[in-house]
This record gives C-alpha cells, structure tokens and sequence, in this order.
C-alpha cells in the first residue's frame, strides 16, 4: 500500500514541476523499497546524491558499472529539511537539470519518460524498465494528474 502521504507530495510535485505522479512513485518505491531503506535522517527517499555545499548523510548503494556489474560504495546522499521538501526538490531536479532533457519531452507519457530515465538518472542500464514495471504491477497511471 502506498502511503497518502507519498501521493500527495508526488501529484504535488506534478502540479508543480509536471513531472507525472507515477514516475515519482515510482521511483520511491525503487530507490528506498517503498519507504524501507531511506538512509537515516536525510529525509532522501529518491536516492538524490549531495552536491557541493549541500548536507549530506553518508550511505552505503550500488553502482553499475560499464561491464553491468554491480559494485557496493559508500556515498554522500543529500538531507533533506522533510519528505515534503525531497518530493518538491526531486520534481525540480528533474523539470529542470540538463541531465533529464530528453525526460522532459514525454511529460505526457511516462513509460517513454521512464526510459529516458536509463543511463541519466541511476547508473542501472535497466532502471526504466523497472520503473515501468512497477508502474504497470502497481497501477500507479491513476495518480497522474
């Protein structure tokens, strides 16, 4: 079950940075198993990494390598003031960060968005078809807005 909570930050983050709903829930659901492994006290559902200047926890996750192999590191994964804030701040990341360009050209199509997710927003070279499978198994296209 998908907390209220969870969708009503996301279709708040759709409102305002028209990035869909599901894809949000999604990646909640994928980067911190549906709540389970958020690391503790960042408030970082979303697996956001710390940039320069920003606080930041230190967590241990995997990276995908060139070769598809996964190797265990430790990284700095940004804090966030309150899980309403990493929702907001996870929708302007991706409304906004060349990184997510090609993303943004299927605001109105999430599984076309999940794939142009692959290889820019997680190093896993199949993170879009995850993304889409929990969105199917989980009916998440009803919270889109």
């Amino acid at each position: 079950m998908i907390p209220t909570a969870v969708i009503q930050a996301a279709q708040a983050a759709q409102r305002k940075w028209k990035v869909p709903a599901s894809i949000t829930i999604a990646q909640w659901m994928l980067e911190n198993g549906s709540g389970k492994r958020i690391p503790s006290h960042s408030n970082n559902p979303f697996g956001i990494k710390a940039g320069r200047g920003q606080s930041f926890v230190m967590a241990g996750t995997h990276e995908e390598t060139k070769d598809h192999k996964l190797v265990a590191t430790i990284a700095p994964f940004r804090i966030f003031p309150s899980m309403n804030e990493a929702f907001d701040q996870h929708g302007r990341l991706l409304a906004t960060h060349p990184a997510y360009k090609l993303a943004r050209q299927y605001m109105n199509n999430p599984d076309a968005y999940a794939d142009a997710l692959t290889g820019s927003y997680a190093t896993d070279s199949k993170y879009g078809s995850k993304i889409k499978s929990i969105m199917k198994q989980k009916f998440l296209y009803k919270y889109n807005l």
